[in-house]
Protein backbone atom coordinates (compact mmCIF):
# COMPACT_ATOMS: atom_id res chain seq x y z
CA UNK A 1 0.00 0.00 0.00
CA UNK A 2 1.19 3.12 -0.80
CA UNK A 3 1.83 5.95 1.53
CA UNK A 4 -0.71 8.95 1.80
CA UNK A 5 0.04 11.74 4.23
CA UNK A 6 -2.56 13.83 6.20
CA UNK A 7 -1.43 17.28 8.06
CA UNK A 8 -3.15 17.41 11.29
CA UNK A 9 -2.71 20.92 12.42
CA UNK A 10 -2.69 21.43 16.35
CA UNK A 11 -4.20 24.50 18.17
CA UNK A 12 -3.44 26.99 15.07
CA UNK A 13 -5.82 29.42 17.12
CA UNK A 14 -5.72 33.52 17.18
CA UNK A 15 -6.26 33.29 21.00
CA UNK A 16 -2.25 31.58 20.87
CA UNK A 17 -1.70 34.41 18.21
CA UNK A 18 0.72 32.71 15.94
CA UNK A 19 3.54 33.86 14.05
CA UNK A 20 1.92 35.57 10.90
CA UNK A 21 4.81 33.85 8.62
CA UNK A 22 4.07 30.77 10.61
CA UNK A 23 0.41 30.69 9.62
CA UNK A 24 1.68 31.66 6.24
CA UNK A 25 3.97 28.57 6.01
CA UNK A 26 1.60 26.03 7.36
CA UNK A 27 -0.95 27.56 4.57
CA UNK A 28 1.36 26.96 2.17
CA UNK A 29 2.50 23.30 3.08
CA UNK A 30 -1.32 22.52 3.64
CA UNK A 31 -1.55 22.50 -0.49
CA UNK A 32 0.61 19.80 -0.60
CA UNK A 33 -1.93 17.36 1.43
CA UNK A 34 -5.04 15.77 0.44
CA UNK A 35 -5.96 15.46 4.03
CA UNK A 36 -6.28 18.40 6.33
CA UNK A 37 -7.42 18.55 9.74
CA UNK A 38 -7.37 21.27 12.17
CA UNK A 39 -7.94 20.87 15.96
CA UNK A 40 -9.39 23.39 18.48
CA UNK A 41 -8.56 23.56 22.69
CA UNK A 42 -11.64 23.84 23.63
CA UNK A 43 -11.52 23.23 27.22
CA UNK A 44 -15.00 22.61 29.26
CA UNK A 45 -16.31 25.76 30.57
CA UNK A 46 -15.97 24.12 34.41
CA UNK A 47 -11.89 24.18 33.69
CA UNK A 48 -9.71 27.39 33.73
CA UNK A 49 -11.36 30.62 32.70
CA UNK A 50 -8.07 31.74 31.14
CA UNK A 51 -7.66 28.58 29.32
CA UNK A 52 -11.38 28.76 27.98
CA UNK A 53 -10.74 32.61 27.15
CA UNK A 54 -7.85 31.80 24.86
CA UNK A 55 -9.31 28.56 23.52
CA UNK A 56 -12.46 30.46 22.43
CA UNK A 57 -10.96 32.32 19.58
CA UNK A 58 -11.35 30.22 16.63
CA UNK A 59 -9.29 28.04 14.38
CA UNK A 60 -7.30 29.96 11.71
CA UNK A 61 -8.01 28.90 8.02
CA UNK A 62 -5.34 27.29 6.44
CA UNK A 63 -7.57 25.08 3.91
CA UNK A 64 -8.64 22.46 6.33
CA UNK A 65 -11.22 20.05 5.78
CA UNK A 66 -12.46 19.22 9.38
CA UNK A 67 -11.94 20.88 12.26
CA UNK A 68 -11.89 18.38 15.75
CA UNK A 69 -12.56 20.29 18.53
CA UNK A 70 -10.49 18.61 21.83
CA UNK A 71 -11.50 19.10 25.23
CA UNK A 72 -8.02 18.22 26.82
CA UNK A 73 -4.56 18.17 25.83
CA UNK A 74 -5.02 15.04 23.68
CA UNK A 75 -7.47 13.08 21.08
CA UNK A 76 -10.43 11.76 22.36
CA UNK A 77 -11.83 8.66 20.86
CA UNK A 78 -14.37 10.69 18.96
CA UNK A 79 -10.72 12.54 17.59
CA UNK A 80 -9.48 8.94 16.76
CA UNK A 81 -12.36 8.01 14.99
CA UNK A 82 -12.63 10.85 12.19
CA UNK A 83 -9.06 10.71 12.02
CA UNK A 84 -8.98 7.02 11.31
CA UNK A 85 -12.33 7.87 8.29
CA UNK A 86 -9.87 9.19 6.47
CA UNK A 87 -9.05 5.56 5.19
CA UNK A 88 -6.56 6.58 2.49
CA UNK A 89 -4.34 8.36 5.25
CA UNK A 90 -1.47 6.14 6.42
CA UNK A 91 0.07 8.69 8.23
CA UNK A 92 0.00 11.78 9.91
CA UNK A 93 2.17 14.87 10.03
CA UNK A 94 1.91 16.95 12.99
CA UNK A 95 2.63 20.90 13.32
CA UNK A 96 1.22 23.43 15.86
CA UNK A 97 2.65 26.84 17.14
CA UNK A 98 3.20 27.48 20.99
CA UNK A 99 1.13 24.47 22.14
CA UNK A 100 4.02 21.65 22.52
CA UNK A 101 2.34 20.32 25.40
CA UNK A 102 -1.07 19.92 23.24
CA UNK A 103 0.92 18.59 20.21
CA UNK A 104 2.98 16.14 22.74
CA UNK A 105 -0.26 14.89 24.08
CA UNK A 106 -1.89 14.33 20.31
CA UNK A 107 0.73 12.48 19.44
CA UNK A 108 0.71 10.25 22.81
CA UNK A 109 -2.67 9.85 21.69
CA UNK A 110 -2.24 8.78 17.79
CA UNK A 111 0.45 6.69 19.36
CA UNK A 112 -2.01 4.67 21.73
CA UNK A 113 -4.27 4.28 18.99
CA UNK A 114 -1.54 2.51 16.82
CA UNK A 115 -1.86 5.80 14.01
CA UNK A 116 1.45 6.69 12.13
CA UNK A 117 2.59 9.96 12.50
CA UNK A 118 5.41 12.38 12.25
CA UNK A 119 6.11 15.61 14.17
CA UNK A 120 7.17 17.87 11.91
CA UNK A 121 9.59 20.53 13.78
CA UNK A 122 10.90 23.05 11.16
CA UNK A 123 7.52 25.18 11.96
CA UNK A 124 8.08 25.45 15.70
CA UNK A 125 11.90 25.97 14.73
CA UNK A 126 10.68 29.10 12.50
CA UNK A 127 8.80 30.94 15.34
CA UNK A 128 11.61 30.36 17.82
CA UNK A 129 14.16 31.77 16.04
CA UNK A 130 11.90 34.98 15.39
CA UNK A 131 11.92 35.19 18.92
CA UNK A 132 15.93 34.49 19.37
CA UNK A 133 17.59 33.92 16.88
CA UNK A 134 20.57 32.35 18.51
CA UNK A 135 17.94 29.44 19.95
CA UNK A 136 17.08 27.51 16.57
CA UNK A 137 20.61 25.65 16.24
CA UNK A 138 19.60 23.62 18.84
CA UNK A 139 16.70 22.48 17.44
CA UNK A 140 16.55 19.09 15.39
CA UNK A 141 14.14 18.44 12.38
CA UNK A 142 14.04 15.18 12.67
Amino acid sequence: MAETRGLLIIDLQYGFSPDLDLVESVRDVATNYPVVVATRFAPPPDQNPVAIQVAADGVIDVGHDLIIERPGYGLNAPAIDALQSFSEITEWDLVGSRTGVCLLACAFSLSDASIPFHVVRPFRILEVEKQNPLSGSNFSTA
